[in-house]
């Protein structure tokens, strides 16, 4: 392939995970304009935003085998479809009469999930064939992307929205059905898949081997937090500073350009120095932001500055969760490779989209039942410190383990050269 045809690939794989994560992060400023409409509880419009990763914990691994199969680009090309149809069925949720809304908000949300969960495991499949020495640059940039998705989500949904229903949900499967003829183009650059060369690879591989045990754990607690302060914090600021859903957006959008510059910064310093210190710098900075924001949320009886407080605080945490969370995708693409050699790259990060998936799923039901049962923002959001220190200590105590096996692998790609 070459770097023409490289940088086709990158384009369709970056745009993917843009719209992608752009219809995931699209509803969060409209969780309590929804709350209300349908008369939810805290815990029910969070598990909204957890329904999204339930396919993908569920069928993390069969879209990794669907992957090795079918190859990277057909599996994004349909589920790009999938996205455009899911998004039209916001809007059906909030005009029918004879069903109940929430029952088709659900319904799109899993769909959305399920065709998420294929374009993030074909899309680090793909990169990790096309871009072998490259990988940690080039899989920061896309959960860059994923994040400017995960950005433009919010305030694109929470401005349009605010127009009308119509002009969000309708827009929204407009944005998603552009990127298709991309898509389609550059099939063949991304992978028309076969046969894994070693045979079918059984998940309890991914159990079983060490490193990628410690990895899926890791990337448990990450996505635990971001999950949780993705449904957590509309909420807050709709009850601490009244805010409508267009600047519940713009508020989130601080916060995600610093995840997306982390994601960026991040990968391209992986591919230099190798991964664990980062993940350790990463790990220490989220448990102490953790810790500040129910701090502050807990002990300022200024709702307002409490607020402006804890946003500056989330950006830190943003920034710093991505020096977690992108060095582990390196990770998985060399121990993988490591252990059981070329052809499964799909069934990998089909297991690391399992272990992403845990923590999205978890972190929102976590959240609002703890504020529902608390009624405290400190407590609620100090308890996050709790997952992030444990990832901390896994990370302190196996980084030996996880250089080793990093090394390792890059040093034989180095010389195959």
């Amino acid at each position: 392939m070459n770097e023409s045809e490289k940088r086709w690939a990158f384009w369709a794989l970056s745009c993917a995970f843009l719209v992608d994560f752009l219809g995931y992060a699209f509803i969060v400023p409209i969780l309590p304009s929804w709350k209300q409409e349908f008369a939810l509880s805290n815990t029910e419009a969070t598990a909204l935003v957890s329904l999204w990763a339930v396919p993908l914990f569920l069928l993390g691994p069969k879209t990794g085998r669907i992957t090795d199969r079918l190859g990277a680009g057909r599996t994004i090309l349909f589920s790009l479809f999938c996205l455009t149809v899911a998004s039209l069925l916001y809007l059906v949720a909030m005009e029918v009469k004879f069903v109940d809304g929430f029952i088709i908000l659900a319904i799109a949300r899993l769909i959305h999930g399920a065709s998420g969960a294929a374009i993030l495991t074909a899309g680090f499949a793909a990169a990790s064939d096309i871009w072998p020495m490259k990988f940690g640059e080039i899989s920061g940039k896309l959960i860059a992307m994923a994040t400017i998705g995960g950005l433009l989500g919010p305030v694109i949904g929470g401005v349009a929205y605010t127009l009308g229903p119509q002009y969000a949900f309708i827009g929204l499967a407009v944005i998603t059905a552009t990127i298709i003829p991309l898509v389609y183009v550059t099939t063949n650059e991304l992978g028309l898949g076969g046969e894994p060369a070693q045979g079918s690879v059984p998940l309890k591989v991914f159990l079983e081997n060490p490193v990628l045990f410690r990895i899926g754990l890791l990337v448990t607690m990450t996505t635990l937090a971001t999950g949780a302060l993705e449904a957590g914090v509309p909420l807050f600021l709709d009850e601490n500073l009244g805010l409508n859903a267009a600047w519940i957006g713009a508020v989130l959008l601080v916060m995600v350009i610093a995840q997306g510059m982390g994601g960026w910064i991040w990968g391209a310093l992986v591919d230099r120095n190798g991964p664990v210190r980062y993940m350790v710098f990463g790990w220490y900075i989220v448990t102490f932001a953790m810790l500040a924001a129910g701090y502050v949320a807990y002990s300022i009886s200024d709702a307002v500055l409490a607020a402006y407080c804890i946003i500056v605080i989330l950006g830190i945490f943003q920034f710093a969760i991505s020096a977690a969370q992108v060095p582990m995708l390196p990770m998985i693409d060399t121990a993988t490779s490591q252990v059981y050699g070329k052809g499964g790259a799909g069934l990998a990060f089909g297991a690391f989209g399992t272990a992403w998936a845990a923590g999205t799923i978890i972190g929102p039901m976590v959240i609002g039942p703890v504020y529902d049962y608390t009624g405290s923002w400190g407590i609620t959001l100090g308890i996050l410190a709790v997952p992030m220190f444990c990832g901390l200590l896994i990370t302190l105590s196996n980084r030996e383990l996880l250089a080793e096996c990093y090394d390792s692998e890059m040093s034989k790609r180095h010389e195959s050269e």
